[in-house]
This record gives C-alpha cells, sequence and structure tokens, in this order.
C-alpha cells in the first residue's frame, strides 16, 4: 500500500459543481503522426537504393589501402615511427604532414595529437571518411 499525502475526494459531492458554457470537442488525433499507421502502406520509408551505399563501400576501400600504405611503413623502419613520433610529440605538423606524404599517400588527411596516440583522419570528399587511432 503507498501513502499519498494528497488527498483524493471519491464522492463528487465534495466538488463543486461547474455549469460548462462551451464543452470541450473530443480530442481528435493528429493528421500527421511521427510514424504513419496507414495500413495499406506497412513501410513508411522511400524504397530502398544501394548506388550511393555501394559507392561508399568501394571508396572506403581505397583509403583502407592507403592507410595500408602508412601502417606498413610504420611497422617496418624503426626509424620512420620514431621520427613520426618525435615530430607529433614536438607539435610540428609539417614535419608531420611531409613523413606521411612520404609513405606514398595521396589523399587529404587531417591529423592531430596527444601525449597519447596520432589521430588521422582520411578524407573522400564526395563521400567518407575514415579515421587511423595509433596509441604509443
Amino acid at each position: 500500500m503507498y501513502y499519498n499525502p494528497y488527498p483524493i475526494f471519491v464522492y463528487p459531492t465534495y466538488y463543486p459543481t461547474l455549469a460548462i458554457v462551451n464543452p470541450p470537442a473530443l480530442h481528435q488525433p493528429a493528421r500527421y503522426l511521427a510514424m504513419p499507421t496507414n495500413p495499406t502502406n506497412t513501410n513508411p520509408f522511400p524504397a530502398v537504393n544501394t548506388n550511393k551505399l555501394k559507392i561508399s563501400a568501394k571508396r572506403v576501400k581505397r583509403i583502407m589501402q592507403q592507410i595500408q600504405l602508412l601502417t606498413d611503413k610504420i611497422d617496418g623502419s624503426e626509424q620512420f615511427a620514431h621520427d613520426l613520433m618525435d615530430a607529433a610529440q614536438k607539435s610540428n605538423k609539417s614535419e608531420v604532414k611531409r613523413l606521411i606524404i612520404s609513405t606514398g599517400i595521396t589523399m587529404t588527411f587531417e591529423t592531430n595529437y596527444t601525449p597519447d596516440n596520432i589521430r588521422i583522419v582520411f578524407t573522400d570528399i564526395e563521400c567518407c571518411k575514415l579515421s587511423l587511432v595509433l596509441s604509443w
């Protein structure tokens, strides 16, 4: 049993009777609901067209090939990994950019670095972005 601090009067004699001049109209449901409930059209969304999705997937593969160039160079060369990390820790943006481009990357990218990691965002202007975060 719950305690209710607000009294509820059960008997109608406790409430004053009011003369309602204009009774409220019955509530009408909205004509445009967030999710239409028309039984004839069970799918409220437009028809699926996968062309743009397929193009984006193909372009992401190209970005992944560019990332593979960079990660192979970092993994394969101790000197390159040292130079990249050193330049990033010193906030030498031009040197970081030069080192990344020297791996053969031809896409546009942005770099951000912290004392813990480097974040490189590769961008294909027409469709997609892919972020690479490498910790040290």
